[in-house]
């Protein structure tokens, strides 16, 4: 089932979707940048770049309408990882590679197409030798001659500049530069400035806030907006155009200019905007000016008058498509389904002399015309149905009473299409979809998905799976739910009859479960299948412990292997080698159950190595070796710390110890106790025994010491420390009563009490407390707390609305509860029930923008009754150590004191009460900074006299996702630097204007929304050595009739006005037969061999360029054109202005 066209958001894109739903987390393919149509010159290659996006990642193909693409060394396709652009490159062009190219993108659940034109602009041409091409001229320049002007835009004042400047947007300021003619960057800065100081003096009765430019949607209506605080209610508000007052509306009648206001906020409107409506729009309020913004001509879309409508057209007759459009549009293309259409005898496109009538028919239509068809202008487009209304064979109506039934016996694909049916005034529609989909042989399929593939590591694997079904299938390799990708081990190979995975050297990584998903328009065939590669295992899992060492025989232990190869492992193999010997010793080997060797092949004071492999059905694994043991007597054991007083009475103290550091060179078998009466040397042994001990048979009132040694096979170790000493005797009476208990809060179904410690003299020995609590219509105490309760506060849950609790708490220590100290508390009504609701407004934003180093704070206000459980994510996991969460009082707070680069990802607060309702909110946080600078810059001449800068990418891009670069150029060590090329995504730039002969540096900065990284310049400068001897061909001589003509202009010199510092292009067109030669000067002076100025005759257009001019380039201009028929000139004035912006 394949659905209408989707809107892309990038015009020319055509989307179809494949499925009804789409499932969470995918979507249909679509570009976020689009391939442009190219004009290059015959023998240069084409580059078309386009920028994909869609979930799972979509396959990306080229093809042409005219002609195949089966030429490796001619089309070259390729992924730029660095910029994510896919990339079609066709070499050394020719005539006939113009045409138009077709990018498509598709995956599982749609498909996004759009068409790109190549114009090859062929060597010089004789228009007088060929009469058809001459026409075609004359025919072209009368349809010129009949289109409207298009209308000059007014100059602005120096004025009005600096206001669109003062309210621009930082990005924009070089290209409102650029446009204006500012070359001083830094003193355009200094001034905006200081026209802001004066506009916050100006605009003291006025202050505006939240301004947005000027935007045109796709129905012709152009809107901006401010919000305009004004001091003074009866202060007017002027719009002006260029200068000029406009008049506008404010009610609801329908005016071209209106004005809605809104509290204080205002929005200008501009209805059914045209070319003339560009220009450059501002806001005054009396006779100050407030907010400047620009309508560009490039942002008024093409509009329909009419658009297309239905077509239900009898098979074998012609079908005729018409739309109007309200501005003139000429290079307008139509497409069926996704496929474009060119003028050919099937389909007969014309369009009006005007531009606005566009016509479409289609000859003899049949039902594979039936479909979508649309006209598309670039920034919008219109379509409309074709339905082809066929009579086909095979088709049966029956009438059962009410029922009509139409019975295709033997669908094919002439039956797919859309069926109506029509009795009365009742109509009802069905289409119908023939489905092919993927299929493969069953044996085949029960194989794959039955009995795994095995392979050794290293062998070669393929597995080769043919298929049937409607083309085109996609095949598509995954291996745990990841798409694979073609690197230097692994490929994918795709053809029309089958698929096939192949691993040039499999590794044991590649084992897996892995899916093959076949799909078409007709469905999708997933097959399951599983890799296993058999290798020898990895080595056993160390350390290599030695669990005892003596001078006759040692004990060495390890861990079984992480990985086993997948084979069972069989046995060990134990090695030994002597230190000072190359030599390795087999001593034996061990099944797999067992992982200890003890071995007597020692010498006593003899230093050795040992080494362990593990052994399967594969092989033998790498070995896990030891540090150097040495074979030496028994050791016995380090003394333990100094055991700790656990409780003492008059008739038992209790005390505990760790195990000793160093336990020698055995295990620890048991412990020896002493004690000793404090200020004796006698030690008298207590017993052997475990790691508690308490001591009995003491004296009561007397103070004892208490010592500890290790016992292993080697003997009885150091003895300890003496532990502190301590008193045969009880402890101190019960602790006294509790201080100041009271009821701290309350709610319908607990109490929180809280109370302060015994007096010192009664609590200073209190080891908790306890609470008990009875209700008034029980007399029996029940205990709160298992345990001692530490804190001096606690919170008695459970409890029932309206009740009356009497409640206690007691101090503990070794002589028992102490005083209990009572009051009572009366429980509330409980309160009502409010489902938790997050109110989120205006100042919790759904996306933060962070530097790198500043504080993440974000305050989420909600109620709810009672309190819900709060409840924050990052990407679905729990928060990050680094993050904090307080909730109090209706507010829930997040807080990163020191956002880093990890902090990037969608945030989650989810409120949930007890009768499990939850309510959730997510925002994005992403975290910058000013990227760091590119990397070297390389140039090189890839086409002749033009420069590619090339440039490492900053290494912030892989932290920045939107870094853009900026190429800047000078012609001297000491010159001004000049913007060439902004918003670059891609790391390589081709600057053309190269003039021979000229030094040229270049650097390269990288921007992001915070700032721009510092620059990386080119070490060396560019230059392209001048050409000394011009090279002249002799035109070839014609016999017959005499076709020399004299030359003439046919557009003519022009005076030009520019300013200081920047460049002056001056330009003609010149016929004549033969070529006449052109020759320019100033003020009669000829500039031939001027190196300061550069001449171009290309094709009869002849062009002078003054880089950088100064007030010593003003004056008379003459261009003069002569040949053996005669000669001609045109003259023009430069005037020069100073810079004074």
């Amino acid at each position: 089932l394949v659905k209408p066209f989707k809107k892309s958001s990038v015009p020319g894109v055509l989307i179809t979707q494949f499925v009804d739903d789409i499932p969470e987390g995918c979507s249909t393919p679509d570009f976020e940048r689009k391939p442009v149509t190219l004009t290059l010159q015959e023998g240069k290659n084409a580059i078309f770049s386009g920028v994909v996006k869609g979930v799972p990642t979509p396959d990306v193909k080229w093809t042409r309408v005219q002609g195949k693409m089966d030429d490796p060394a001619k089309y070259e396709t390729f992924f730029n990882n660095d910029t994510n652009e896919f990339n079609l490159q066709i070499n050394k062009l020719t005539a006939n590679d113009s045409d138009l190219y077709r990018c498509s993108a598709v995956n599982e659940y749609g498909e996004a197409a759009c068409s790109v034109g190549l114009r090859i602009i062929q060597g010089r041409i004789d228009w007088f030798r060929v009469p058809k091409l001459k026409k075609k001229l004359q025919d072209y320049r009368k349809l010129l001659r009949k289109r409207a002007p298009v209308p000059k835009p007014k100059p602005l004042d120096k004025e009005t500049v600096w206001q669109l400047l003062l309210h621009a947007d930082r990005r924009d300021y070089e290209k409102i530069c650029m446009k204006y003619g500012i070359v001083d960057f830094r003193g355009m800065l200094r001034k905006l400035q200081e026209l802001r100081k004066n506009t916050e003096s100006e605009q003291g009765e006025v202050n505006i806030t939240n301004f947005e430019h000027i935007k045109v949607n796709k129905e012709g209506k152009a809107t901006f907006s401010l919000t305009m605080d004004l001091k003074n209610s009866n202060s007017k508000v002027y719009l002006l155009k260029d200068g000029e007052k406009l008049r506008y509306g404010t009610g609801d009648e329908y005016r071209k200019h209106c004005l809605r206001q809104i509290g204080k906020r205002y929005h200008f409107i501009v209805n059914d905007v045209q070319p003339e409506d560009a220009g450059l729009y501002q806001v005054r309020v009396e006779d100050i000016p407030v907010f400047s913004t620009e309508l560009d001509a490039d942002s008024i879309p093409v509009r329909f008058a009419q658009p297309l409508s239905d077509v239900r057209c009898p098979e074998e007759e012609d079908a005729v498509f018409e739309c109007i459009l309200r501005t003139p549009c000429y290079d307008a293309v139509w497409l069926h389904k996704t496929h474009l259409l060119e003028a050919s005898e099937k389909h007969q496109i014309s369009v009006t002399p005007d531009g606005l009538t566009h016509q479409l028919i289609i000859k003899n239509v049949v039902p594979s015309d039936n479909g979508m068809y649309t006209l598309d202008t670039g920034l919008c487009s219109s379509n409309a149905w074709l339905i082809v209304e066929c009579n086909m064979d095979g088709i049966i109506i029956e009438k059962e009473g009410l029922v009509h039934k139409l019975i295709i016996n033997k669908v094919e694909d002439i039956h797919a299409g859309k069926y109506r049916f029509e009795g009365g005034d009742i109509k009802t529609e069905a289409s119908i979809f023939v489905e092919d989909p993927p299929q493969v042989d069953k044996v085949l399929l029960k194989n794959l998905t039955s009995v795994p593939t095995v392979a050794k590591a290293g062998e070669k694997v393929k597995i080769k799976i043919p298929f049937e079904g409607r083309l085109p299938v996609r095949a598509t390799w995954l291996k745990d739910r990841m798409e694979l990708a073609d690197d230097t081990r692994i490929r994918v190979d795709k053809t029309e009859t089958f698929t096939m995975l192949s691993i040039s050297s499999s590794e044991r990584k590649d084992c897996g479960d892995y899916k093959v998903r076949l799909k078409n328009d007709s469905g999708v065939l997933e097959i399951n299948l599983k890799l296993v590669v058999v290798d020898k295992p990895q080595p056993p899992t160390g350390p290599l412990k030695i669990v005892e060492s003596s001078a006759n025989d040692i004990t060495i232990q390890w861990k079984p292997p992480k990985d086993d190869g997948g084979k069972p492992v069989q046995r060990y193999i134990v090695e030994r080698q002597q230190v000072g010997k190359n030599d390795w010793v087999t001593l034996g080997e061990v099944p797999k159950s067992c992982t200890t060797f003890t071995t007597n092949k020692v010498e006593q004071d003899m230093i050795y190595y040992f080494r362990v492999k593990a052994v399967n059905a594969e092989g033998t694994s790498d070995a896990l070796e030891s540090d150097e043991v040495k074979a030496v007597s028994k050791a016995s054991p380090g003394a333990p710390d100094p055991p700790e007083i656990v409780s003492a009475s008059r008739d038992t103290i209790t005390i505990s110890w760790k195990a000793p550091r160093k336990t020698g060179s055995s295990k620890i078998v048991g412990y020896i106790v002493q004690k000793r009466k404090k200020g004796t040397m006698t030690w008298l042994p207590v017993n052997n025994v475990p790691i508690k001990l308490k001591m009995t048979s003491l004296k009561k009132g007397l103070q004892y010491e208490f010592r500890v040694s290790a016992v292993n096979a080697a003997g009885i170790g150091d003895a300890s420390e003496p532990s502190q000493p301590v008193f045969a005797r009880d402890s101190t009476k019960s602790p006294g009563q509790v201080q100041d208990l009271k009821v701290s809060s309350s709610d319908s179904t607990s109490v929180t009490l809280t109370w302060k410690r015994p007096e010192a003299k009664d609590g200073s020995d209190v080891k908790g407390y306890e609470v008990e609590m009875r209700s008034s219509k029980n007399l029996s105490w029940t205990k709160c707390n298992t345990l001692p309760i530490e804190t001096t506060t606690y919170t008695v849950k459970g409890l029932q609305a309206k009740e009356m609790y009497f409640l206690r708490v007691r101090a503990l220590n070794d002589g028992g509860p102490g005083v209990p100290a009572e009051l009572e508390a009366h429980l509330e009504a409980p309160s009502p029930v409010v489902s938790p609701r997050l109110l989120i407004d205006d100042t919790v934003k759904s996306f933060l923008v962070i530097k790198a180093g500043n504080t993440i704070r974000v305050n989420i206000p909600f109620e709810a009754s009672p309190d819900p459980l709060v409840t924050w994510l990052k990407d679905g996991l729990p928060l990050p150590k680094r993050a904090t969460v307080n909730t109090e009082a209706g507010t829930t707070q997040l807080l990163i004191r020191a956002a880093e680069f990890a902090d990037n990802g969608t945030y989650t607060v989810e409120l949930q009460n007890g009768l499990g309702k939850r309510e959730t909110f997510s925002f994005q946080v992403q975290v910058t900074d000013i990227p760091q600078s590119p990397g070297p810059i390389r140039l090189e001449e890839n086409v002749p006299n033009t420069v590619t800068v090339t440039w490492e990418p900053s290494p912030s891009e892989k932290w920045e996702s939107n870094i853009y670069y900026t190429v800047l150029k000078r012609e001297s060590q000491k010159g001004l630097w000049h913007v060439v090329g902004d918003l670059i995504y891609t790391n390589k730039f081709t600057f053309t204007k190269v003039i021979p002969g000229r030094d040229y540096y270049f650097r390269v900065v990288a921007k992001n929304d915070l700032g721009a990284s510092g620059p990386s310049e080119s070490v060396h400068p560019w230059r392209i050595r001048k050409p000394k001897d011009e090279f002249q061909v002799k035109p070839q001589k014609y016999r017959g009739v005499n076709q020399n003509q004299p030359p003439r202009f046919l557009v003519w010199l022009k005076p030009h006005v520019v300013t200081t510092g920047s460049e002056c292009h001056m330009s003609c067109a010149v016929g004549g037969h033969p070529p006449p030669k052109i020759t320019w000067y100033k003020d009669s002076r000829d500039l031939s061999n001027d190196p300061t100025y550069f001449c171009t005759n290309d094709f009869g257009v002849c062009s002078l360029v003054i880089p950088g001019v100064t007030k010593q380039d003003e004056g008379e201009y003459m261009v003069e054109a002569t040949n053996e028929s005669g000669h001609a000139f045109s003259k023009a004035f430069l005037t020069i202005k100073g810079n004074s912006l």
